[in-house]
């Protein structure tokens, strides 16, 4: 059992890690907690990145302000590294899935080679793993400020997690 145990414990330490960091699971929720209401007030979305430094500090990029459902993030300066997406869906609208990172934000994700992160009318937020589209839900419904209109549960029940494949049944 011992030698089991250190074989899993090896495993791990040689895979590449592509979650967050705890120091950056803050940064992100702060940001949400600020940036969720105003973008459901105005129905737009906002998006940016998570950035580290010359200096190695992490930061937010400058936001960037979209359209009901959509967003194109601001190029960042250089010498600054970037570490993941960031961005909100907006205002809750009928017959919208916004509850769910889209297939379009994952596969975004995924083409740059980054993690991301999404806030939902619902109050959600998602990690998106960037490497393999591997999502799930960091802090569920009404975690994040919500639109006072969201209408819960619309596209039926949201599930704590998806693969890509698992969220393409979902959407289509």
């Amino acid at each position: 059992m011992r030698n089991i145990s250190a074989l899993i414990v090896s495993l791990f330490l040689a895979l590449p890690s592509y979650a967050q960091s705890v120091q950056e699971t803050e940064l992100v929720h702060a940001l949400f907690r600020g940036m969720n209401p105003q973008s459901i007030e105005h129905n737009r979305e906002v998006c940016g990145y998570i950035v580290l430094s010359p200096s190695g500090q992490l930061e937010v990029s400058k936001a960037s302000w979209g359209g009901e459902a959509s967003c194109a993030t601001l190029p960042v300066p250089p010498g600054y590294t970037i570490l993941s997406s960031w961005h909100t869906h907006a205002a809750w609208g009928r017959g919208y899935d916004g509850e769910v990172p889209s297939t379009i934000d994952v596969e975004g994700d995924m083409r740059l080679g980054i993690n991301g992160w999404v806030a939902t009318p619902g109050g959600r937020l998602w990690f998106i793993n960037g490497q393999t589209g591997f999502m799930y839900q960091v802090c569920g419904r009404e975690c994040l400020p919500t639109d006072p209109n969201f209408f819960p549960e619309e596209h039926g029940p949201v599930e704590k997690q998806y693969t890509l494949a698992q969220l393409r049944r979902r959407l289509f």
